[in-house]
């Protein structure tokens, strides 16, 4: 076997011609998750996830943050189930626990869906994961504007939309 090298990005430029050696090489896929939070505003702020049970729909659900119910990085056992419970719960990533730990302590806690707010340290990375409940993962531009929506109004809610998988732009 060879390496095919590491010209590119074009059609047909990873060859070897040689019809004896199995040629290797890397490649990606133009993919993505998307899942939008759509907020009771009617803004909409974009996200993933490859979360495949029962969707939300148009459902609107009451939103709160995490760190008013007991744990900004929801730590299970350590929110207040009275606070949480079929609400979509804004959960700040990181804190030392895994992203999808996090879907599972709002889904303990009764929790109808996670909305987790990056933080400057992870910036806009988002990461596709596969959660417990309806989730997605939003950057922290839209993490704090999602906040700032909760913080403004009397009565916030949110829904989750997945739109499966995207190939291409």
């Amino acid at each position: 076997s060879c390496s095919a090298g590491n010209s590119g990005p074009g059609p047909y430029t990873a060859v070897n011609i040689a019809p004896w050696i199995l040629t290797v090489g890397a490649s990606t896929i133009d993919r993505e998750f998307p899942a939008d939070v759509v907020l009771g505003d009617g803004s909409i702020y974009g996200g993933v996830s490859v979360y495949a049970g029962e969707p939300l729909g148009d459902t609107q659900l009451p939103l709160v943050y995490a760190g008013d119910c007991g744990s900004r990085y929801c730590y299970e056992g350590r929110l207040d189930s009275s606070k949480v419970k079929g609400k979509i719960v804004i959960c700040d990533r990181g804190g030392g626990n895994a992203r999808m730990a996090k879907g599972t302590a709002v889904k303990l806690a009764g929790g109808g869906g996670m909305i987790l707010a990056n933080l400057a340290d992870s910036g806009e990375e988002l990461i596709a994961d596969s959660h417990l409940i309806p989730a997605t993962n939003v950057g922290q531009t839209a993490g704090d504007k999602i906040k700032s929506y909760l913080r403004s109004e009397p009565s916030p809610t949110a829904t989750i939309v997945f739109r499966g998988t995207v190939i291409g732009s």
